[in-house]
């Protein structure tokens, strides 16, 4: 994950999956958290398990 800041405009952070190429955008760290875990949880629960 990593947050970007743009001049005026609202902080951002991007995530992605290392097992698939899942990418995401989210206002905020904890919202890119649920969204990977989700994402984790639905598509491989296995590693999620070990998350």
């Amino acid at each position: 994950m990593s947050e970007r800041t743009r001049p005026g405009r609202r902080t951002s952070v991007t995530g992605h999956c290392e097992h698939c190429r899942w990418e995401a955008l989210a206002a905020s760290y904890p919202e890119m958290v649920e969204m990977y875990h989700d994402h984790l949880r639905e598509e491989h629960p296995t590693a999620w398990m070990r998350a």
